[in-house]
């Protein structure tokens, strides 16, 4: 029995259309499911705690979300049993960055199929952020400075959802990031890298750590980031003047920007950022509140993929 999740407000509010348009596909393949709507009293993460939460011996729970990287988001943080649960994401949202890294170049048939035959295909690294009481799971990228203060303006903005109808949702992240490029607002951030190395940054313009290559829609500003290996890719932006930043972001979409003055890139397993003030963090492109200190390493338990 599979379980299929659908966000209705995926895709601009067209997560139910979203499921029309798969469910001839899906229905071709003779999969036995059980379909459930995400509703704000009960949302992903209720459904998805309540579904792994019983599991023993050889029970097991196979799960389909549609829906877009917060989907997904909510989802990893709401598993009670990694063992136990396999997920499969069909994606549907404005950023589709998890969806470049997990299945770029299959179409939706191939997808369904592969997720058909309701086997594990490969099992992948799952980041944590850490910060006092605070700590979220991610899949994709966990940041501070730039990047975060571009989801967390973009993410208020009326204008986001304009733009997602008319496909176009991207926009209100490069119209962000050019207002905060001009701001150019930096802080001192001190990195300790797998408890041991420390590296000292005096105008700190964002510090990313990605467990994928793609975030923001698409940019790169770790393109050599794997969710296999066991590893965190680092990647901050320090000294650099509003009018360089300019001439490097558009860089970043193709990962063009590394080894350029001003970028460092690093890996590790466990990564400790603290800062002489308080700023925005996010997860998968969510934020919630700012730190000063923030520990981001690997969850013990890896997400099992039926895709």
């Amino acid at each position: 029995m599979f379980h299929i999740i659908i966000n209705p407000e995926t895709a601009s509010g067209h997560g139910i259309q979203a499921w029309k348009d798969l469910k001839p596909i899906v229905d071709s393949t003779g999969m036995d499911y059980k379909l459930y709507v995400s509703t704000e009293k009960n949302d992903f993460g209720k459904i998805i705690s309540k579904l792994t939460s019983r599991l023993s011996g050889s029970d097991h729970a196979d799960i389909i979300i549609i829906g877009g990287d917060g989907s997904m988001n909510e989802a990893v943080n709401a598993i009670k049993d990694f063992r136990r649960t396999r997920i499969a994401f069909i994606s549907k949202g404005s950023g589709n960055d998890l969806s470049r890294a997990l299945c770029d170049g299959m179409s939706k048939e191939e997808l369904v199929k592969t997720i058909a035959d309701g086997k594990i295909k490969r099992s992948v690294d799952i980041g944590v952020m850490e910060s006092g009481d605070q700590k979220r799971l991610f899949n994709i990228s966990s940041g501070i400075g730039f990047d975060a203060d571009t989801c967390e303006k973009a993410n208020r903005m009326k204008l986001k959802r304009l733009l997602n109808r008319i496909h176009h949702g991207r926009l209100v992240y490069v119209l962000t990031a050019i207002a905060l490029i001009i701001k150019n607002r930096t802080f001192l951030c001190r990195i300790t890298f797998d408890g041991s190395t420390e590296r000292v940054y005096e105008k700190c313009l964002f510090a990313v750590i990605m467990n994928t290559a793609y975030e923001g829609g698409g940019f790169r500003f770790c393109p050599e980031a794997v969710n296999t290996d066991g590893k965190l890719d680092l990647c901050v932006s320090d000294n650099i003047s509003s009018l360089r930043f300019f001439t490097l972001f558009p860089k970043a979409y193709n990962g063009k920007h590394i080894g350029k003055r001003g970028i460092s890139t690093e890996r590790a397993e466990k990564i400790r950022i603290r800062t002489d003030e308080p700023v925005f963090i996010h997860t998968d492109g969510e934020v919630s509140f700012k730190t000063d200190d923030v520990t981001i390493s690997l969850h013990e338990e890896k997400l099992n993929l039926l895709m």
